[in-house]
């Protein structure tokens, strides 16, 4: 029975049926479409999502109003000091503008995630012209591990924050701690909705790159092809007989490839085009739908790392602050809080990363046939394209402020390192100065 449900829930021969794990977060409102399955197989808004993801909003506000007026924070329960009230502050406001960002976004520019499912549907349509398929199987299963990897994650940062509180003799209210918990699970569903739109882009970039090397590999065979007629001596003959001996041994893993892309590489070479430029236009969507909440998702874990950074090497150097037995459940709770938010930026950077880097991979095989082949018509494709390959570049940027690739994580480190240094030298001169001042009232 459990096999039988597994092997059904596995299948999926379309983009609709790989995109279901995706669906079952416009429960909550951050994905606001429905796929039609049955009928016209199409993409639409769905009015149910949208109202879903208001009640979620005004559910948060109301418990970030509730926490403020009962004057209650997570930090507020440790200790209090005029930094940690001023980065309390921070945090809640940097916190109410990412949720708002993030919500706004999902409702209100819902349709850009609608265009990008729908370009990803003309792409495939393309590559099946070109007698070709994703394996869409091997999609919805990346979606479903990353589902449940974001599932497990959060539950067990939550269970764990909310029991190190409890062994620290701390009882948050519901509203608190909903005000603390809601936006974790927000932003792990906006970010497990950037993942699933780049891994979309990423495994058709990887198709596009198995047509063009299969188009390499073509030429390359019927260049050895050529070196191996008798004309030749022996020497060639022996060399280009191993070359093409090392090539049937060692084949490229792909996907399937059929004989179309080499019996009219011309005809290839423009469906190619077409496909990369689509691409284009879906990573430029996806940078203009995710920008301004992956923004609002790295400012506040800036913020957050930077703080319990300070949380913790203030606990160190000033001991006194906390009771014995809090000291253990203050260090672990703000560590694990520091990691979970250290591991989205992660994600985020490695899924943008790994996006451009397969859609760049493009070029270097383009040039590679133009230094091979003979053929007019397709160096003129070729040339072209090499073409729209430099002037359409895939990136993706936080409100083009900075660049959402491995640079940013040396680029956090440095500016965290270069802040927690000042918040340290603030906090020594305040100690100083209110050292000085008891001095003088003695």
């Amino acid at each position: 029975m459990v096999l039988k449900l597994w092997v059904g829930i596995s299948q999926a021969d379309n983009v609709f049926q790989s995109l279901r794990p995706l669906t079952y977060i416009s429960l909550v409102g951050l994905a606001p479409f429905r796929l039609n399955l049955n009928a016209d197989k199409e993409v639409h808004t769905s009015t149910y999502s949208f109202i879903a993801g208001i009640v979620h909003y005004l559910f948060f506000v109301g418990c970030f109003i509730s926490s403020i007026r009962e004057g209650d924070s997570i930090i507020g329960y440790f200790f209090q000091t005029n930094i940690t009230k001023l980065s309390d502050s921070t945090l809640r406001l940097t916190g109410i503008i990412a949720m708002s960002t993030i919500f706004g976004f999902a409702m209100f520019r819902r349709q850009k995630l609608v265009s990008i499912i729908q370009n990803n549907i003309v792409v495939d349509e393309i590559f099946v012209r070109l007698g070709m398929k994703l394996d869409y199987r091997r999609i919805l299963l990346f979606s479903f591990l990353i589902s449940l990897g974001m599932v497990i994650f959060n539950v067990i940062y939550l269970c764990v924050s909310f029991s190190l509180l409890i062994s620290a003799t701390i009882s948050p209210s519901f509203v608190t701690f909903m005000a603390f918990a809601l936006p974790h699970i927000n932003i792990s569903l906006m970010v497990f909705k950037f993942l699933c739109t780049t891994h979309l882009a990423q495994s058709r970039f990887s198709m596009v790159n198995e047509i063009l090397q299969d188009i390499l590999d073509a030429h390359i065979e019927q260049n050895a092809a050529l070196e191996l007629s008798p004309m030749h001596s022996a020497v060639n003959h022996q060399r280009c007989a191993h070359r093409l001996r090392n090539m049937i041994s060692t084949p490229m893993q792909r996907y399937s490839v059929t004989s179309i892309i080499r019996q009219n590489p011309d005809y290839a070479m423009k469906q190619v085009s077409n496909i990369h430029n689509l691409l284009c236009d879906i990573c430029q969507t996806i940078e203009e739908y995710f920008t301004y909440p992956l923004l609002g998702i790295i400012a506040i874990s800036f913020l957050f790392i930077l703080f319990d950074d300070f949380y913790i090497l203030e606990a160190m150097m000033n001991p006194k602050r906390l009771d014995y037995f809090e000291a253990d459940e203050f260090f672990a709770f703000f560590l694990i809080q520091m990691i979970w938010y250290i591991v989205i930026i992660f994600l985020i950077v490695e899924a943008s990363s790994k996006t451009i880097r397969h859609s760049s991979y493009s070029a270097a095989i383009v040039h590679k046939i133009l230094n091979i082949t003979d053929d007019l018509e397709l160096r003129d494709r070729l040339f072209r394209l090499s073409l729209q390959l430099s002037h359409r570049k895939v990136s993706f940027t936080a409100a083009g402020l900075f660049r959402l690739d491995r640079t940013l994580i040396f680029t956090i480190t440095g500016a965290a390192t270069c802040y927690l240094i000042i918040l340290i030298q603030f906090r020594s001169m305040h100690e100083t100065q209110s050292a000085t001042n008891a001095t003088n009232n003695m």
